[in-house]
């Protein structure tokens, strides 16, 4: 028999099985909206308004990344409704650009040990990196857009400091990935106006434009002494241009080339073309600049100083808090789930100071094998992170009864209503076997499965099954207690071999 007359049968749209990935996954998105989530969501969740740390440990498959989803889709409602006490959602789950700029080549990564290099302060450039693209992303569209229109008018709005300050974090990380740099810059600085209008590029113009003067009248001297008391006037002018030059921005010229060169070396996670960054660095008055905080290394509370900035600045666009949402840590390329690397690069996150920060909650959504690497460290880092303030969850658990509510809400999802009818009753998954199968045994059986993403696989290979030992000619839709005694076997002996490394699925 074919699946889809199967699935025909049952008036599904879709296997409601197929899926092992959340991000691809229709039917979650469609359940989400249920409330189907882990019973220690809410802990881990917490208040939007008031957002504050939470680390989850969870084996390959346990729903972290469903999770995440359903977070942001909680955190957007939040929004939709509370205007007035919005947080501003980080997803901070793509870490290959973030890893390549810190660790180095290809081969650096080889050796755990360079994952070293990335610092708490990468993490914290990164996090300021994604939220001020997006606010430059929104700010340099089109003007026929609404979203632009408005946001331009809200920043034109702010107090000069505000803007000051944006236009500062812009110079330090946006990270455009559609348009360029520059044309975003020009656009922005236009929304702005914090830009001074003779800068030491202007200055050093000036400079030149003064001594050639300066030099002409000289050498009209010397070709002709008769002309010396009209080439005196020329001298002294590009002189005196040359004077106010050199006084007025010379040192304000490189002082900036200075803070390019360090900028360059302290933030890695961002690329900067030189060129551009030492334009931008010259359009800000050279006492505002000076009165910004400049990243230096080992100063960590310029990188503090930093986001205080960015949340006073979001604040005035209505946000009253960031929530970042940590994912995917062990895909990056460079790291390819070694536990080791992976430690190395998240280990720095786990700092007291950035866990608790006003007005920012960070959610780790990590792998189970961390989790183990946790277990291994001393007091002293236990004092430093505060975990037991961090909503710790060491290890993602289900019980049978959480993942047959979820496989249920699935099927339930997948069923497609006769147009017209409001008394359909939806297929629900104890009605795909036969009556000898109670809601026990499937409870029983997928508690042997440990977490969705199993439990997913488990009930799949049953209809798969189940539809191999059937014909077309003469189809038997429930399926026997047979069936699922033989698939669960199989999968509950799968399930072992993979949590003791011997089976990679």
């Amino acid at each position: 028999m074919k699946i889809e007359t199967f699935l025909r049968h049952w008036r599904l749209q879709e296997n409601p099985f197929v899926a092992e990935e959340a991000r691809d996954d229709d039917i979650y998105q469609k359940i989400m909206t249920d409330g189907v989530a882990h019973p220690e969501f809410e802990k881990i969740f917490g208040r939007p308004d008031r957002p504050s740390a939470s680390v989850v440990f969870g084996e390959k498959g346990s729903g972290k990344t469903a999770l995440r989803l359903l977070m942001e889709q909680r955190l957007r409602e939040h929004n939709e409704t509370n205007p007035d006490s919005k947080t501003w959602i980080v997803r901070y789950d793509e870490w290959n650009h973030m890893v390549d700029r810190t660790v180095g080549s290809e081969a650096d990564a080889n050796d755990p040990a360079n994952f070293l290099k990335i610092r708490l302060d990468d993490h914290i450039d990164k996090i300021i990196s994604m939220v001020v693209s997006e606010i430059v992303d929104a700010a340099s569209r089109s003007s026929s857009s609404k979203v632009s229109r408005e946001l331009s008018k809200t920043l034109r709005k702010l107090p000069r400091q505000h803007r000051l300050d944006l236009a500062y974090l812009t110079l330090l990380y946006d990270q455009p990935t559609l348009s360029t740099r520059s044309e975003r810059w020009r656009k922005l600085s236009s929304i702005l106006k914090v830009n001074q209008f003779f800068t030491p590029i202007h200055a050093m113009y000036a400079l030149g434009a003064g001594l050639m003067i300066a030099l002409l009248g000289v050498l009209a001297v010397v070709a002709n002494p008769g002309l010396l008391i009209y080439a005196m006037p020329a001298v002294a002018l590009g002189g005196f241009i040359s004077f106010l030059s050199i006084w007025m921005k010379m040192g304000a010229f490189f002082r900036n080339m200075k803070k390019r060169k360090r900028i360059i070396e302290e933030i890695k996670v961002v690329d900067h073309p030189s060129s551009l960054l030492f334009q931008q660095l010259c359009t800000i008055k050279s006492s505002e600049l000076d009165s910004l905080p400049l990243p230096t290394p080992a100063d960590r509370d310029c990188r503090y100083e930093l986001l205080g900035r960015l949340q006073r600045l979001i604040k005035g666009l209505g946000f009253v808090s960031m929530t970042v949402l940590i994912d995917r840590v062990d895909e990056p390329s460079l790291v390819n789930g070694d536990a080791k690397k992976m430690r190395n690069l998240i280990w720095p996150l786990f700092t007291h100071k950035i866990l608790q920060q006003d007005g920012l909650g960070i959610k780790m959504l990590l792998p189970i094998e961390l989790g183990y690497e946790l277990r291994r460290e001393n007091a002293d880092f236990f004092m430093g992170a505060r975990l037991d303030k961090g909503n710790l969850i060491e290890r993602l658990e289900w019980t049978g009864v959480n993942l047959f509510d979820i496989c249920n809400h699935r099927v339930e999802a997948a069923f497609e209503a006769e147009e017209g009818s409001e008394e359909d009753v939806p297929t629900a998954l104890k009605d795909l076997f036969e009556d000898k199968v109670s809601v026990q045994d499937l409870v029983d059986a997928l508690d042997q499965m440990k977490q969705p993403r199993d439990a997913f696989k488990f009930l799949y290979e049953i209809i798969i099954q189940h539809c191999k030992g059937s014909t077309d000619a003469d189809p038997e839709f429930y399926i026997p207690k047979l069936t699922l005694e033989q698939v669960r076997r199989h999968q509950a002996q799968r399930v072992q071999d993979l949590s003791r490394g011997y089976s990679a699925a």
